[in-house]
């Protein structure tokens, strides 16, 4: 199954779109900051072509593509985008510092090992910090424009970039856990088969060659009677283990990635905590509190951001945590109350409120309160108060840094939700294909060991019956018993691995031989025209699980088996007598076998006609044409006529 749920490409698109938006939004504070400078007007050109030219790299190198692979020439765009950002901060090095976080967000995107991705980071930080600090009052300024600029840039786009390659890796390695959970499947199931079934076969194939090398009638009688107790025990234990494997749910395994999870938690953590904190610090170490005032203030900034992560955290109620609306309102108080104390220039959180209306809120309510929230400065400065410039331009700076925040904060909570839902999806799916091999365990075992189980009983009874009248012909019958436990052994491994290739033609032959054995006469032919592999293996098992059904559930005297090719299509036809009544509920033999044929385009049909049972199966020769398939992923209805119970 290819995974490319509906769910994982909205998630793609969705993570992508935010990176473009996050990054217009803190490339438009860049263009605010050059056009709000005293540089002459051909200086703010360059500026302006400068940061277009930057804009066009990172949406490049960072806007991750959908396979997740790193751009054509990454490391010449790198380049230019390092030798762009070097000369932005020395022409403008007073108002640059924000447009450095999108070399460092590159920086971490591209190099590898990652290690060294972050060293480079860390050293754009440094070259950030010291092209500042002669154009700063101070080393505290210009370290906060270093942490609360440059760094909250560079690890913002880095984080929603990655989420964006998290999502896609989650999809495009669905497939491979739920391998991996049917390998561990397949290995529980063959240790299980081999100490159930194999076991048996093993001893009656030691009972068989102990009666054909021993010439004591009594001896021989008694381990012949005790390889068919065996052989039947191993019927039985064939039918318990394919129902008992159907039957059984699949093991719950843990299918989440910690470090995934780890790695979303931390990039929120750090992006939020970049985002919120250093403006209020800075403030409030640039003003004279008290003692008690500083406590009282960092105790309500601690509060605000953990009570902000809260708020952003995936839960139960539509991705939003529980309680969220008294929680948001706290979240309210908490942001609004304090400006009382310490007045707006200190206390400004409530510009990071739309990120949590984004988040929390649904419908139209969720725009129009985010839009109010989004201009609120330009609300505060018609009551005289404000934190930018009172101007057009400043109203719209503001917005927009207030705006690309929200997105920020929205995306990573997004993603977080998405990719919960994700590794929930994957969970699923490893447990739907567990489910689909336990299935396919239980068909392959009822089809291809049936057949061999049944011959196996059959030629010990024979023998068991000849063993004091015919000797000679007791020995052969017992000789092919001992074959088909060994043929049943391998059956047993092939079950467990996939299936093997079979023949029609060879399986037309032990088939022939079989009912002869029992007494029933076996006519009609079968076409010798080549038949692909798969088609091949189809009808051969279709053939040996009607044989045993003849053999299991009939009074046949005669049966017919042929084959023809007519029409771009193979027929298989299997007619029998000695139809026996039968109240028992329907077994799952004709159902596999009707599976089986369906999936190769194929149709099949079985039930009494006219006193006798009729098999057919039809299968196109030619590659069957894959249109459409079902939206789910889940195997169709097999298309079959059951008439009876076999």
């Amino acid at each position: 199954m290819r995974p490319d749920s509906s769910e994982s490409g909205i998630a793609v698109r969705t993570a992508r779109l935010v990176a473009v938006v996050v990054s217009a939004g803190f490339s438009f504070g860049g263009f605010i900051g050059a056009a709000d400078s005293d540089q002459p007007n051909a200086h703010k050109a360059v500026a302006f072509a400068l940061l277009a030219t930057l804009l066009a790299l990172h949406l490049y190198n960072c806007v991750r593509r959908a396979d997740g692979r790193s751009p054509r020439g990454w490391q010449w765009t790198l380049a230019a985008q390092a030798v762009l950002t070097s000369i932005g901060m020395v022409w403008f090095a007073s108002t640059w510092y924000g447009n450095s976080g999108f070399l460092a967000a590159a920086v971490l995107l591209l190099v590898r090992p990652r290690a060294l991705g972050w060293a480079g980071f860390g050293l754009v930080l440094v070259t950030q910090f010291f092209s500042a600090l002669p154009v700063r009052p101070t080393a505290a300024e210009t370290l906060y424009l270093v942490i609360g600029h440059t760094a909250l840039v560079g690890i913002a786009l880095y984080g929603v970039a990655r989420l964006a390659d998290l999502v896609a890796d989650l999809r495009d390695t669905r497939t491979r856990l739920a391998d991996a959970e049917v390998a561990r499947e397949r290995v529980a199931f063959a240790e299980r088969l081999g100490e159930r079934v194999g076991t048996s076969l093993d001893q009656v194939v030691e009972h068989s060659e102990a009666v054909l090398e021993t010439a004591d009638p009594e001896t021989a009688r008694r381990r012949l009677n005790q390889s068919l107790d065996t052989a039947r025990a191993a019927l039985n234990e064939a039918r318990s283990v394919a129902r008992s494997h159907r039957e059984n749910g699949p093991s719950r395994r843990s299918v989440a990635d910690d470090l995934t999870s780890t790695s979303v938690t931390v990039l929120g953590v750090a992006t939020i905590c970049l985002m919120i904190l250093p403006g209020p610090v800075r403030y409030a170490l640039r003003t004279d509190l008290t003692a008690a005032d500083i406590v009282l203030f960092a105790g309500c900034l601690l509060a605000f951001v953990l009570l902000y992560l809260r708020n952003c955290m995936p839960g139960g109620d539509r991705g939003r945590p529980a309680a969220w609306p008294w929680t948001l309102g706290a979240q309210v108080v908490l942001a609004a109350a304090p400006i009382a104390l310490f007045g707006l220039q200190i206390w400004h959180v409530t510009y990071f409120l739309p990120g949590l209306t984004l988040v929390l809120l649904r419908g139209p309510a969720r725009w129009a309160v985010t839009l109010v929230l989004v201009f609120q400065d330009a609300i505060f400065h018609l009551w005289g108060a404000g934190l930018g410039d009172p101007g057009p331009l400043g109203n719209i700076y503001e917005a927009v840094w207030a705006g690309e925040r929200a997105v920020v904060v929205y995306g990573l909570a997004r993603m977080a939700l998405l990719t919960t839902e994700l590794r929930a999806a994957r969970a699923e799916l490893a447990r739907t294909e567990v489910a689909r091999e336990r299935l396919r365990f239980a068909r392959d075992l009822h089809d291809l060991l049936g057949f061999s189980l049944s011959v196996i009983v059959l030629k010990s009874e024979l023998a068991f019956r000849l063993l004091g009248r015919d000797a000679g012909r007791a020995r052969r019958e017992l000789s092919e018993g001992v074959a088909a436990a060994r043929q049943a052994r391998a059956d047993i491994e092939s079950v467990a691995a996939g299936y093997r290739r079979m023949s029609l033609a060879a399986e037309a032959e032990s088939a022939r031989a079989a009912l002869l054995a029992a007494g029933i006469e076996a006519s009609g032919e079968l076409s010798d025209v080549g038949l692909p592999a798969e088609v091949d293996t189809v009808l051969a098992i279709v053939l040996r699980e009607a044989v045993t059904n003849v053999l299991r559930h009939s009074d046949a005297r005669s049966c017919v088996l042929e084959s023809e090719v007519a029409g771009g299509a193979v027929r298989l036809r299997l007619v029998n007598d000695g139809v026996v009544p039968s109240g028992a509920p329907p077994g799952t033999g004709i159902g596999n076998l009707a599976q089986r044929v369906r999936a190769l385009d194929g149709r099949l049909t079985a039930g009494v006609v006219g006193g006798t049972f009729r098999l057919e199966a039809e299968l196109p020769l030619l590659e069957p044409a894959l249109v459409g398939g079902d939206a789910d992923g889940v195997d169709p209805v097999p298309r079959v006529q059951l008439h009876d119970g076999r």
